[in-house]
């Protein structure tokens, strides 16, 4: 009697074992499927109270933008109004010597530290300007690259150009990234423009 309750004790044990690896299986195939259908993240919004100062096309931009802008305008503005820089015809190379020929000025006297966020206005004015095609890819680069790790090391993190194209790869194979072939191949287009400019490398 005892030796066939111990059998039947055990069989319990079995199924409740595998009940619970099965039940396991089928909350990890949920959560999997949730995550699948998560949607993108929606894009960065102005903050009507964080954001009151800038202007409505800066204030929707990304942080890194806004910020560079304004250190630009308590920087920069006092001797050159914003329509005068939004209008120089200026690459890339040009734009960092401007800034750090203007930061020695007397009375400019741009600190180190206001000088790369004001590069990366500069740079986002550069990149919206140009051809319809130099212009999307620019923004590509800008909406892809920003929301993991901001865009600032791009411009600082000297690399060989050959490498370029399996570091976007890399980083287009991570899921938060959403970077699609086609969004890969404007990131490449925007770096393969800018990095030789910046870095004057080819």
């Amino acid at each position: 009697m005892a030796k066939h309750l111990r059998r039947r004790r055990s069989g319990w044990l079995w199924t409740a074992a595998a009940c619970a690896v099965a039940l396991g299986s089928v909350g990890a195939a949920v959560q999997t499927s949730v995550a699948a259908e998560e949607p993108p993240k929606a894009p960065a919004q102005a903050d009507p109270k964080k954001d009151a100062d800038l202007p409505a096309d800066v204030a929707k931009l990304p942080f890194e933008i806004k910020d560079g802008y304004r250190r630009f305008v308590k920087r920069c503005t006092g001797c050159h109004d914003r329509k005068r820089v939004d209008d120089a015809k200026k690459s890339l190379f040009d734009w960092q010597g401007c800034i750090g020929t203007m930061a020695f000025k007397k009375g400019a006297e741009i600190p180190v530290e206001d000088r790369h966020p004001i590069f990366l206005y500069l740079a986002y004015l550069h990149g919206t300007k140009g051809t319809d095609e130099e212009r999307d890819q620019y923004l590509t680069f800008l909406a892809k690259c920003e929301d993991c790790h901001g865009i600032s090391l791009v411009y600082k993190d000297k690399k060989p150009m050959k490498d370029w194209p399996t570091i976007v790869h890399r980083m287009a194979g991570k899921n938060q990234a959403q970077i699609n072939p086609e969004d890969e191949a404007k990131v490449m287009g925007y770096i393969n423009r800018m990095y030789p400019d910046v870095f004057g490398i080819e």
